[in-house]
């Protein structure tokens, strides 16, 4: 499956709880999780992501509309927020039988109009682990640029470098394609 998905299979609305269960089954090893959900603990159940719901903001699901059936395939947050000046996106998680197909970037860029069109926010912050080169990768893509590096050590005692992510509402703004 390497072909990207059509945009117009794509859609996002807010988190339901029934979709939890589905969210719960992306992450399919404990490793994996870590990178999703650094705070969570494998496996990942129902109850720890309703326990985050009360700290992050803006739960949102990315669906895919297939022969009239509609399925959770992304799941991403703000974790962090603060009014009219910051927020950071968190969770940004996919389905792995659809990974490298688009729906991370119809995602990302999902949280980030939310961010500068709806909260009004001047900038945007993420952070990804060095490990996570797609990320990076869709994240320079998209025109967040590093601006710090923190040392982490994941559960299983390695070092890990943590990279923090910047964009602000007018270089997004800018780079933005003009809708036809």
């Amino acid at each position: 499956m390497s072909s990207a998905l059509s945009n117009t299979a794509l859609s996002h609305r807010p988190l339901a709880d029934a979709d939890i269960p589905t969210i719960c089954g992306f992450p399919r090893t404990a490793e994996e999780l870590y990178f999703l959900f650094p705070r969570a603990v494998w496996p990942l159940t129902p109850d720890q992501v309703r326990a985050t719901l009360g700290q992050r903001r803006d739960p949102t699901v990315v669906t895919l509309t297939e022969d009239g059936r509609e399925r959770v395939v992304g799941y991403a947050n703000y974790a962090t927020f603060e009014d009219g000046r910051t927020a950071s996106i968190g969770n940004v998680s996919v389905d792995p039988t659809l990974r490298r197909r688009g729906i991370a970037e119809y995602l990302v860029r999902t949280m980030i109009d939310r961010a500068f069109d709806h909260h009004h926010l001047p900038e945007l912050t993420l952070y990804c682990f060095n490990t996570n080169t797609p990320g990076l990768l869709l994240y320079a893509k998209l025109g967040m640029t590093p601006i710090a590096l923190e040392t982490r050590v994941t559960p299983w005692g390695e070092p890990i470098a943590l990279f923090k992510l910047r964009m602000d509402c007018a270089s997004w703004r800018s780079a933005a394609p003009i809708a036809a």
